[in-house]
């Protein structure tokens, strides 16, 4: 796509979703830049080369943002590329257990709380940051970031989890606002839905309920056509892999009832 994005940034490409999503863009002509804490990114990067696409991996650690950061825009700065699409899809479901206990074993502790918020949200965002400059010189971008149904509604026995990824909601929605005006960006949330991954399988092993899941065809397919869209009319907002989103991709649509759309309450008639 000779306007679309050239490259694209996937954090949480090792596994699940995120690795999904990485080979997909990859079989679309993206040169996609794997970032995983473990051997997972390379992994996933030469089963792309594998391929016949482009890959590169980077072995980073979220919970040391100033340095996953400094990493990503080295690699920017010596890629040249200009025109970047960004997925944020790392993630870790933090300390588990109901928040009013304390005990020991359900590591609720500032420090067990502290690295959930520095993977799911500043490590995601550091790298985000990374890619800011040439996006901006460029006048592009396409970021998404996985937000879950943990900032949709209540997640019990997950409450670290659900916080920081309300909190990237917002933070999404705020970065939309600094961006308008300024070039052909979007933003969005996704919540994927329950897709069957090692991260499901550790939600079903601590006992919460699981009433429903997604095939992972349909997060990849909706990140897909996002990342590849000419225009977006959700951009800021929190978006489930099952609502209309297809409506108001590549096209004038306004939003209707925007506030459903965003962690706000809905405004009473005056």
């Amino acid at each position: 796509m000779a306007d679309g994005p050239q490259s694209v940034v996937v954090t949480g490409a090792g596994r699940g979703i995120g690795r999904a999503i990485a080979l997909d863009l990859a079989a679309r002509g993206l040169h996609v830049v794997c970032i995983s804490q473990s051997q997972n990114a390379e992994d996933t990067a030469q089963s792309i080369r594998e391929s016949g696409g482009a890959a590169t991996a980077l072995r980073l650690d979220l919970r040391d943002a100033a340095a996953a950061s400094q990493r990503v825009a080295q690699w920017a700065e010596g890629a040249g590329f200009e025109r970047f699409a960004i997925v944020l899809a790392a993630g870790t479901l933090g300390p588990m257990g109901p928040l009013h206990e304390s005990s020991a074993s359900l590591e609720c502790s500032a420090a067990a709380w502290l690295e959930c918020m520095q993977v799911n949200l500043l490590g995601n965002l550091a790298v985000a940051r990374a890619l800011f400059k040439p996006m901006l010189a460029a006048g592009y971008g396409r970021i998404a970031a996985f937000a879950g149904g943990g900032s949709a509604y209540a997640y019990p026995m997950f409450p670290a989890y659900s916080a920081s990824k309300t909190a990237m909601v917002r933070a999404i929605e705020n970065l939309d606002c600094d961006l308008r005006g300024k070039g052909d960006f979007a933003t969005a949330c996704l919540a994927p839905g329950a897709v069957e991954t090692d991260m499901l399988a550790r939600v079903r092993a601590a006992g919460a309920e699981v009433r429903t899941t997604v095939d992972i065809a349909e997060p990849v397919q909706f990140v897909r056509e996002f990342v590849f869209s000419k225009s977006c009319g959700f951009s800021g907002s929190f978006v489930h892999v099952r609502d209309n989103w297809r409506e108001y991709l590549n096209n004038d649509h306004e939003l209707p009832d925007a506030a459903l759309w965003k962690l706000r309450r809905i405004e009473p008639q005056r």
